[in-house]
């Protein structure tokens, strides 16, 4: 059974997440680059637009009353998560692969607003 009301909410919670973690990381290797407070600024500011949105995604599930209770990495290396709403259980899995396109797509988006 499929999920269709908070599904693409959970798909852009672990998209905004994984892009939390990788432009976190993304900016400890600019520390080192030779412009790199004009990259931290970036980061900084990237980083912020990104942890707002995934706030604005974990309220929404919780509004709608969609919980997540499980979030793993499975031996295949695929993104899983398990969420309850509406009484039901539900899984959602991303293959690493279709995480990093989702994330790239939504850097590019965040990237058209920061000037």
């Amino acid at each position: 059974m499929r999920n269709t009301t908070v599904e693409p909410w959970v798909h852009q919670y672990v998209v905004t997440l994984y892009l939390l973690k990788a432009l976190e990381r993304d900016r400890k290797h600019a520390e080192a680059m030779k412009l790199s407070r004009i990259w931290g600024g970036l980061f900084e500011r990237l980083l912020l637009l990104t942890e707002r949105e995934h706030n604005h995604v974990k309220q929404r599930l919780r509004r709608s009353g969609c919980r997540i209770v499980l979030e793993e990495v499975t031996p295949e290396r695929h993104y899983h998560v398990m969420y309850v709403f509406q009484g039901y259980e539900f899984h959602c899995s991303m293959m690493p692969v279709v995480l990093k396109g989702k994330c790239e797509e939504k850097l590019q988006e965040l990237l058209g607003g920061v000037s």
